[in-house]
């Protein structure tokens, strides 16, 4: 069974300008990720990027290069297309995509999402979640508890958040559905340390600050 990863970088970000670019501790952000995957189970990893920068960085590190469309760097090109268009360039039996933007996802969390998709074959896909205790509305109307019987927090139903870390899927799935989420997903659920989706300054202050405390507590 062959297992491929797919990690789109656009070389140009509208809400954070170079964030893919920007130093935590002095490596870019692009790394954090991408030197994770080095020491992942995938039989191919290719980097797709409108980067010279990054490009050059695949060579010499032996990822493998697509150079992205125009039409897929543009603002509203989104993850199932990307997906589509890899899945006529690579082939394989599964596909996963990954993002630079979670970087503190865990080598041993892609590899399990790796072996279930080996081993289970209940499961058409996986993706990574984070579950929320808490009481939540959606317009007028209380979501996953009743306000007449207030639950402790951490009693409530939680509501399943999405984290856009990681998506895998098996060919078949995608071809049939152009989704990276199929019919029977897995739904791997991320230690809280892991879930950081960098959007805004405010998540790269956090993810600054986090950096600096796990290099102080290996010392």
């Amino acid at each position: 069974m062959k297992i491929v990863a797919i990690i789109p970088i656009k070389s140009k970000s509208e809400r954070v300008r170079g964030k893919n670019f920007r130093k935590i501790k002095g490596k870019p952000l692009y790394r954090y990720l991408l030197d994770k995957l080095k020491k992942c189970d995938f039989d191919e990893i290719y980097v797709d990027t409108d980067s010279k920068k990054i490009a050059k960085y695949c060579r010499e590190n032996k990822f493998k290069y697509i150079k992205r469309l125009s039409k897929l760097a543009k603002n509203n090109a989104n993850g199932n297309d990307l997906l589509n268009y890899h899945q006529k360039l690579i082939k394989a039996d599964c596909y996963f995509q990954l993002f630079v933007t979670s970087p503190l996802i865990k080598v041993s969390s892609i590899n399990q999402c790796i072996r279930i998709m080996r081993k289970n074959k209940n499961y058409d896909s996986i993706f990574t979640i984070k579950k929320i205790f808490s009481w939540f509305w959606y317009k007028k109307n209380p979501v996953n508890y009743n306000p007449k019987i207030l639950p402790r927090s951490q009693d409530a139903t939680p509501v399943i958040q999405e984290t856009t870390a990681l998506y895998g899927i098996r060919a078949e799935s995608l071809k049939a559905r152009k989704c990276r989420i199929g019919k029977k997903p897995y739904m791997f659920e991320l230690e809280d340390s892991e879930v950081i989706d960098l959007d805004n300054e405010v998540d790269f202050q956090y993810l600054k600050y986090y950096v600096k405390k796990l290099s102080h507590s290996s010392k």
